[in-house]
């Protein structure tokens, strides 16, 4: 709880995967995918519970172990690759509305972002309340112009002609540029009502404010991010070794 609003995390985790196999259970650094978010949500301040939803009794038994986490089972129709993440989190928070257990806001924690921290957490849960948010996402710094982004017409010629993606000068020096931000899927803050009562019409990306992440942002979807993942969380530790 923060300012006597009441908190929920919902951790989105299906046994199936597209670019991993069992993407949740993988280890990444010798412990399970998942287990990072489970650890980070733990640890958080504010947090008046923690569920797991999921089909897979292997990834419900990871989440809940010695946590606070608790486990919501999933329903099969909601746990295929054309699932929307918005179907299982309407289910969730039925599901704990029916047990009388009901909260101000929820916080979707994606197993996918291993690097997210409990103090991000509580950062991202204060960010929403001290400016009395409805909605919020975390988002990161684009790395690169967007006035550099183009889109490549598939005319069948094989040419590649291109248009830009937005309007603006290709030379533009990167000083002059606005600063420009993408929804990085770490973090994502809708007041329980609006969920509820809008159900699967919520668009999740769209929330219309953000929060800044201050931790590394990296997603996984394939094996390559989970290697940079490895190093991000040794790198640290390289310097241990020096002579």
């Amino acid at each position: 709880m923060y300012k006597n609003k009441k908190f929920v995390a919902i951790i989105p985790a299906r046994g199936g995967s597209v670019g991993i196999p069992k993407k949740n259970l993988f280890p990444l650094n010798g412990k399970p995918l998942i287990r990072y978010t489970v650890e980070a949500a733990d640890k958080s301040e504010y947090l008046d519970g923690i569920y797991c939803s999921t089909d897979d009794v292997n990834i419900a038994y990871i989440a809940t172990q010695n946590s606070k986490c608790k486990a919501i089972k999933r329903p099969d129709e909601m746990a295929s690759s054309m699932a929307k993440t918005i179907d299982c989190i309407v289910h969730a928070l039925k599901t704990l509305k029916e047990k009388g257990k009901e909260f101000d806001y929820m916080l979707i924690l994606q197993p996918t972002s291993p690097l997210r921290t409990a103090e991000e957490i509580d950062g991202f849960i204060q960010h929403i309340v001290d400016h009395n948010l409805p909605s919020c996402v975390s988002v990161s710094k684009m790395p690169y112009l967007p006035v550099l982004m183009r889109h490549i017409k598939e005319d069948g010629t094989g040419s590649n002609q291109m248009e830009n993606v937005v309007a603006g000068c290709g030379t533009m020096r990167r000083q002059d540029a606005p600063k420009t931000y993408y929804v990085d899927g770490s973090l994502y803050g809708y007041t329980t009502k609006e969920i509820l009562e809008k159900g699967t019409e919520v668009s999740l990306n769209d929330a219309p404010f953000g929060y800044i992440s201050k931790s590394p942002w990296l997603d996984v979807d394939d094996l390559d991010d989970l290697f940079l993942c490895e190093y991000s969380l040794n790198r640290n530790k390289i310097w241990e070794n020096e002579l």
